[in-house]
């Protein structure tokens, strides 16, 4: 039985009007309000997809009030000094302390829409490098896992090098090989999903298209770790 039954109406509203008035005294007074219509929906469509999650990657972080994002923002290192977001997001992916450089799902809410998507976390040179490498051996695989995430309605999001890498890569997918960064994002400014709960059944087939992709990604992080080990301050080329 789902424990999910979607997001109030007034859910998304509640948080714009806390990110606003940025005062802890105003968060205190509507954080249990917060913590029944935002974060407790969220950590039930966590447990909702832990079936399906664990089949993609048996390694996945699957503890539900540790997938979900908080509402007070970290600002010790930020220029947005803000205390309070009105976004919240669900990452899919394995314990961001214990994997370098690891592929994610997630999905996003916030009060215009919604947001799932996959692709890498924390990549640098090292890991790009190791990309292309994967990506040289196994171009049918990657296109096949491709189709799967246009079918559903993500478009990629590329940082690309000015100058293009060498290798004998299909002209199809020279823009993923030249990526610096990549990660593939689809986006819906329909609340309707959110307050019917309908979007749940949209996670489960996005999950299912994103899961070769991510599975692709996690390739490229274990020959990686092989490689390097996986202690992220020496994992360089």
């Amino acid at each position: 039985m789902s424990e999910f039954h979607g997001f109030d109406r007034d859910t998304f509203l509640l948080l714009a009007e806390n990110r606003f008035n940025d005062s802890k005294p105003y968060y205190e007074s509507v954080k249990e309000t917060l913590k029944q219509k935002a974060i407790l929906p969220l950590r039930a469509i966590c447990s909702d997809l832990q079936d399906e999650l664990f089949a993609v990657d048996e390694h996945m972080m699957l503890v539900p009030s540790k997938m979900v994002s908080r509402i007070r923002r970290d600002t010790r290192r930020a220029k947005d000094k803000n205390m309070y977001r009105d976004n919240l997001w669900v990452m899919f992916m394995r314990h961001k302390y214990e994997w370098r450089c690891q592929p994610c799902m997630w999905f996003e809410v916030m009060p215009g829409g919604y947001t799932i998507g996959v692709g890498a976390f924390n990549t640098d040179p090292a890991y790009m490098e190791h990309f292309r490498r994967v990506m040289l051996e196994n171009q049918r695989v990657f296109r096949a896992a491709l189709k799967k995430v246009h079918a559903v309605g993500a478009v990629e999001d590329l940082e690309q090098y000015a100058r293009e890498k060498s290798g004998d890569i299909a002209k199809d997918l020279k823009p993923y090989y030249n990526a610096k960064s990549l990660y593939f994002i689809r986006y819906s400014s329909d609340m309707e999903p959110l307050f019917d709960g309908s979007v749940l059944q949209e996670l489960r087939e996005s999950i299912a298209a994103y899961r070769p992709m991510y599975q692709f990604l996690l390739k490229v992080m274990e020959e990686a770790i092989a490689e390097k080990g996986q202690d992220y301050d020496n994992f360089r080329l």
